[in-house]
């Protein structure tokens, strides 16, 4: 087929200073979009970190081929630097922090866009799913992270009149969150005070 994207979905991670849980994010969405199933490329967009997140990026380039790591131009415009060189025929766009949440609503919402009822779907406060080719020119100029790029980036697609789904996502209470994954878990461990005294 002429002209299809090389890749399902084209994930957009942008992080600034998240060495906390950036190793816990990209192995959960490699993991969830193995099991449905579709090729992907990983792309996470440095916002400036300030911190050890490009060293656990690096640390897991081996075991993840499709991980992807890029500068943005500037504080904030992480998701578009990514959006635009995304290749994927979905985006899907989020923050590491909300990656370690539940991702089950990612196949409800990329159900959705293949069916062609929607041109994006948006989880408040999680994630955005979105048509790449036809949310391009509303993601141009799109600035912020988390939920505030979550909220212009609903405004844009909107204002350009592309079809937008915007979902609430109820917590399960209960659920168990996943272990965060911490740099200095990969460090040699440190000798007891005891041990160092001579």
């Amino acid at each position: 087929m002429a002209g299809a994207a090389p890749y399902d979905v084209s994930v957009i991670l942008p992080f600034r200073d998240d060495e906390d849980v950036i190793g816990n994010a990209v192995q959960r969405i490699a993991g969830h979009l193995r099991e449905l199933g579709l090729t992907f490329e990983l792309l996470a967009v440095d916002e400036d970190s300030g911190d050890n997140s490009h060293a656990v990026l690096a640390l897991l380039r081996g075991s993840l081929p499709e991980l992807r790591v890029q500068h943005a131009p500037l504080r904030g415009r992480g998701a578009e630097a990514g959006i635009a060189r995304a290749q994927g025929h979905a985006l899907w766009i989020l923050s590491p922090h909300a990656a370690v949440a539940p991702l089950g609503s990612f196949q409800r919402a990329h159900e959705q866009l293949q069916r062609d009822e929607v041109d994006a779907v948006i989880i408040r406060g999680r994630f955005a799913v979105a048509h790449r080719v036809r949310a391009l020119p509303a993601a141009h100029g799109v600035r912020g992270l988390g939920p505030a790029l979550l909220r212009r980036l609903s405004r844009h697609l909107a204002a350009t009149g592309l079809r937008v789904d915007v979902q609430e996502l109820t917590p399960s209470i209960g659920a168990p969150r996943p272990p965060r994954f911490r740099f200095r878990d990969l460090l040699p461990a440190r000798r007891a005070d005891s041990e160092r005294r001579i």
